[in-house]
């Protein structure tokens, strides 16, 4: 390196990362970006003090709590009590700013949130993860400066609880096939029609993104604000699911739904740019709780291994157990540097880091389900009984590569971007 470069670079990594850049593309034409890559993020100061007063808080609410997290997995539903509990510790306005009365943290902070959560209970975390990472980021992202003094005061405190709706009958991954539409009337208003899937919060949201068909010269979809008190909104009953049973999850249908011009979040035309822009911005969420799931399962395979005895002998004296445990180590390692590191990007202001997102979720979530699956190994035929959380684990991971983008669909964008 000539004096000339060294001197860009030095100047380069004095002032932060580039924003225009993206560590994954540059990767690709093997480049590293070391000014994206070093030093290694740190949390700003005031951040880690919040942290430390809302992990404690977490703690002293969520420990002892485990047969609670069984019983209501069993019944699928968490009391509205227990909602109401998350909203007087603030867990709606993680990321919502100060001037609207949230907590505004970091993206980095509050992945580290949901880690927390998640050690506890999957469900939980959903809860608050689908309301903040992508129910009402949309909001964040794209809303106008009436949007956000309208709703976001209601939405910190949990008055207002947020879903995000865009899954539709043949319309999962094929975003742009959905049906849902809006038409547009005389005075500016929308008339909204259709029915949207697998809504998480949808039975308890008062607050909906909503993504509908618009066919016009400005493009097919666009993303409405909508509200669950609206003439002509409803939501079916709460399904039956495999696993993260006690968060609710729901059909959501829009009859004749008027939608005020106001309501348009983003531009008109211009909603699979919102969508891309909200789940590309929340998977450090997804990221943080599948980390914390992962801590919380070494830390009972490691005490499993240690006190369960096969052939008069712990089993953590033999080496296929003990490979299963440093595997599962160095793959939560890996995943948290990751997710760390998107959220560093987020946070740093950089305007392409949708492959680093897309890697973080596809790695994070399959390394959070082979954790599941050799914790419950370890466990052996006591990991198979409903007695001990193992096997809710293992039903609460197996979602992970599916929502907020399957994996398989994440991939394909990861080899078209290296095409």
């Amino acid at each position: 390196m000539n004096t000339i470069e060294s001197a860009v670079s030095t100047d380069a990594k004095a002032s932060g990362p580039l924003t225009d850049q993206s560590v994954a593309k540059q990767l690709l034409f093997g480049n590293v970006l070391e000014e994206n890559l070093f030093p290694y993020p740190a949390i700003n100061d005031r951040d880690r003090e919040v942290l430390g007063m809302i992990v404690e808080s977490i703690d002293r609410f969520l420990e002892g709590k485990q047969a609670d997290f069984a019983r209501w997995d069993r019944a699928a539903r968490q009391p509205d009590e227990f909602v109401q509990s998350l909203r007087e510790l603030g867990l709606f306005g993680l990321i919502i700013p100060e001037e609207f009365g949230g907590l505004g943290l970091s993206n980095a902070a509050y992945a580290r949130v949901l880690a927390q959560t998640s050690s506890y209970d999957s469900s939980v975390s959903l809860t608050i993860g689908a309301h903040s990472s992508i129910g009402m980021k949309g909001l964040l992202l794209f809303g106008t400066a009436e949007q956000k003094a309208r709703y976001l005061p209601k939405l910190a405190t949990g008055e207002m609880i947020a879903a995000f709706c865009l899954t539709e009958s043949g319309a999962g991954s094929d975003a742009a096939a959905i049906r849902t539409a809006a038409k547009r009337n005389a005075d500016g208003s929308f008339t909204l029609n259709g029915e949207k899937l697998w809504i998480t919060n949808g039975g308890i949201a008062d607050f909906y993104t909503v993504f509908a068909r618009t066919d016009g010269p400005e493009g097919k979809v666009t993303a409405f604000i909508v509200e669950a008190a609206w003439p002509g909104v409803s939501h079916g009953a709460h399904e039956d699911k495999m696993g993260i049973r006690a968060s609710c999850t729901t059909t959501v249908a829009f009859n004749d739904v008027r939608v005020p011009a106001e309501n348009v979040l983003g531009e008109v035309g211009k909603g699979f740019k919102v969508a891309m822009g909200i789940l590309n911005n929340g998977r450090t969420g997804l990221g943080g709780g599948a980390v914390g799931g992962m801590k919380a399962l070494i830390r009972r395979s490691v005490a499993q291994a240690q006190e369960r005895k096969q052939f008069d002998r712990s089993i953590s004296e033999y080496g296929l157990v003990r490979e299963k445990i440093a595997q599962m180590t160095v793959e939560c390692f890996a995943a948290e540097s990751a997710v760390w590191m998107v959220a560093h990007y987020i946070d740093s202001g950089c305007e392409d880091y949708s492959v680093e997102a897309a890697i973080t979720k596809v790695f994070a979530s399959e390394a959070m389900q082979r954790t599941a699956y050799e914790s419950l190994q370890i466990a052996g035929g006591n990991g198979y009984m409903r007695e001990l959380p193992y096997e809710q684990y293992v039903r609460d991971a197996r979602i992970l590569p599916i929502f907020e983008g399957t994996n398989e669909i994440l991939r394909l964008y990861i080899a078209l971007s290296s095409l």
